[in-house]
């Protein structure tokens, strides 16, 4: 894997005397877009120190060209192949104008022999790098269990609960005939009473109840509940929560009063109420069940288990996705506001990845508002990019840390909280992995993160 060169822990800018060897023994090189440094397979080429542009890394899997990396001014490439004799085993390819260093092969290796500043630097590189790719090794281990977990828990979960769905509209079907059938036998009731109930019914089906804040429900359930005392009814106060949660309102109840007189009306209230409460059964049972298949779905969407190539990727499932992942703490005191630009095309990128980016996002801002506030997460394309924004309404960053928030190990959560990897993670998956960008913006009440992704990276053919 590759390295950024602001990255001060794992590759430091070129020091001086590391780069004086490299201006005594360097060729100025310049290379166009698109231009190849060097070629997978091929055996006759050079170390090169980068001065300006990127060049970006690929490696031929199956039909595709898959980007590994990208590298940045201050960094090189060439050393692992030239050490090792072999083949280089990927294509480096500028990424715009590149200027570089270019050390001819058998000098590089004259300065490993003596253990030049150049040799030691590189070494230290080569290091890093390896640290680099055990780390990714083991997050991807990581995400090919979880994927397997997701695969299994679709397998076992699905089937059932389809089969609870199914029960459950049949529940209500079933509760429906039964309690109509048993109204038509009820010898309380007359030939219109039982019309104006079945009328009441009828109309509640066709029109599902709006939603209602706290406060308009509570003075909705109030309201009903006098009424019923009134009336007389039994057991009225979980009844005027079962007739508020259906749609009923007091000028249903007085249509009705005016149909159904004395014990009739109590028996009619009974019967309506009892007919309410089963389907709301059955809806919190099918609910539940399509809860479960969705998150199923949605551990299975956030792994990308078993697509390790770049592939299509639709933003605005991968965004849903890992909100998903997020419900247990976003059904609480925060609001998220989605701003989506439905016109978006699909991303060529490595799904698994970038839902790993989104996860350090929003856990981080979810964290900085203490799950109190507004999560904002927005798309929009500009040019042949895609930009994505997540935002909180927390207390934001102050200009001292800032300045350090993308160096590895740097946290400013509490002892075990937190590991300082997070925004190091989110920062290689994007410039490295996609040839992206990504840039912070904070105020308080006003901090966000916008990731710019190119729709399908320059890959060599």
């Amino acid at each position: 894997m590759l390295h950024d060169s602001t990255d001060a822990t794992l590759l430091p800018t070129l020091p001086p005397d590391v780069l004086e060897e490299v201006k005594q023994e360097g060729l100025p090189r310049t290379f166009q877009p698109g231009e190849p440094l060097f070629a997978e397979g091929a055996r006759d080429y050079d170390f090169f120190v980068l001065l300006s542009g990127e060049v970006r890394i690929t490696q031929r899997v199956g039909d595709e060209d898959q980007v590994l990396g990208v590298y940045r001014p201050g960094e090189f490439v060439g050393e692992l192949a030239l050490l090792s004799g072999g083949p280089a085993p990927v294509t480096g390819r500028a990424v715009g104008a590149v200027r570089a260093l270019q050390v001819k092969a058998d000098t590089f290796r004259q300065m490993m022999a003596v253990c030049s500043p150049l040799a030691r630097f590189a070494v230290q590189g080569m290091v890093a790098r390896r640290q680099e790719v055990e780390a990714q090794v083991r997050q991807h281990e990581k995400l090919a269990m979880l994927g397997r977990m997701a695969a299994g828990l679709a397998h076992e979960l699905n089937n059932p609960a389809a089969a609870a769905r199914r029960s459950a509209q049949q529940l209500r079907e079933k509760s429906l005939a039964a309690h109509h059938q048993a109204l038509t036998y009820d010898s309380r009731f007359t030939d219109p009473q039982r019309e104006a109930l079945l009328e009441l019914v009828s109309e509640l089906q066709a029109s599902p109840p709006k939603p209602l804040d706290a406060l308009s429900q509570s003075d909705l359930e109030d309201a009903l509940l006098e009424w019923l005392g009134i009336h007389g009814m039994s057991q009225a106060y979980g009844r005027a929560a079962t007739f508020a949660a259906a749609g009923v309102d007091l000028p249903h109840l007085e249509v009705l009063g005016a149909s159904l007189e004395g014990p009739v009306l109590a028996a009619g209230l009974e019967w309506l109420e009892t007919l309410l409460a089963l389907a709301q059964l059955a809806d919190v049972l099918e609910v539940g069940t399509s809860r479960i298949s969705s998150l199923v779905s949605a551990v299975s969407q956030y792994t990308y288990v078993d697509r390790e190539a770049p592939q299509e990727v639709d933003v605005h499932t991968s965004l849903e996705a890992t909100l998903a992942m997020f419900a247990h703490r976003l059904s609480g005191g925060v609001t998220v506001r989605r701003d989506y630009d439905t016109t978006l095309p699909k991303l060529w990128a490595h799904g698994g990845e970038l839902n790993q980016v989104w996860s350090n996002l929003i856990e981080n801002a979810l964290d900085a508002m203490q799950d109190q506030g507004t999560l904002r997460v927005s798309t929009r394309r500009r040019g042949d990019e895609v930009y994505v924004e997540i935002g909180d309404s927390g207390p934001g960053i102050s200009e001292d840390i800032l300045g350090r928030i993308w160096e590895p190990f740097f946290t400013t959560k509490a002892m075990g909280q937190g590991t300082g990897l997070g925004l190091d993670i989110v920062l290689r998956v994007i410039e490295r992995r996609h040839g992206g960008r990504i840039h912070v913006e904070s105020a308080p009440g006003n901090t966000f993160f916008r990731v710019e992704l190119p729709l399908k990276p320059e890959l060599p053919h």
